[in-house]
C-alpha cells in the first residue's frame, strides 16, 4: 500500500490535521518524501484542510461547554498554526458567550455541592470559589472570566 492509500484509509475513519497525517504516514515508515507527496496530493483534493478541521473543532468544543481557550490549545497541539486558529475562529457564524456558558456550569457546580452559599461561612465559600475556578479553567476559560462566574454564584 502506498503513502496515498494509507493517508486516505486513515482519513476514512475521521477527519485529521495535516501534522496528524504526516506524522501518521512519517510512523508507518513511509519517507518524507512520500509522506510530503500524499499529503500535497490530500489537500489538493480537499481532503485535508486544517481551516474547516478547526472551525468544526471549534464548534464540536463549543457544543461540550469548553472555552476558546481550551479549544485553541487543542487545535495547536495537532498542529495547527495560531494563524489557522485565529481564522477559523472568526469565520464562525456564531459563537457562545463565554460568560454566560462559565456562569451557567458554576451554578451547575454549586447545585452538585448542595449548599446554599446564604447559609455557608466564608471559609466554606472560598472554598467552593475555588472549586468553581478550577472546573471552569480546565475548561479553558480564562481567568477573568473563572473568577467573576465564581463570585456571582457564591455571593
Amino acid at each position: 500500500m502506498d503513502a496515498l492509500e494509507k493517508a486516505t484509509a486513515y482519513l476514512s475513519r475521521k477527519p485529521h490535521t495535516q501534522q496528524e497525517v504526516t506524522d501518521y504516514l512519517l510512523r508507518k515508515e513511509y519517507s518524507p518524501e512520500e509522506t510530503a507527496d500524499a499529503v500535497a496530493r490530500l489537500k489538493e483534493y480537499g481532503y485535508i484542510d486544517d481551516l474547516a478541521y478547526a472551525k468544526l473543532y471549534f464548534e464540536y468544543g463549543f457544543e461540550k461547554a469548553r472555552g476558546k481557550d481550551r479549544i485553541a490549545r487543542e487545535l495547536a497541539g495537532k498542529g495547527i498554526s495560531r494563524e489557522v486558529i485565529e481564522q477559523a475562529f472568526e469565520q464562525l457564524e456564531e459563537t457562545p458567550d463565554e460568560e454566560e456558558v462559565a456562569y451557567s456550569l458554576a451554578l451547575q457546580i454549586v447545585q452538585e455541592a448542595d449548599a446554599d452559599p446564604a447559609e455557608m461561612t466564608y471559609e466554606e465559600k472560598q472554598k467552593l470559589q475555588a472549586r468553581i475556578v478550577r472546573r471552569l479553567a480546565s475548561r479553558g476559560f480564562n481567568g477573568g472570566i473563572c473568577y467573576r462566574a465564581a463570585r456571582e454564584t457564591v455571593k
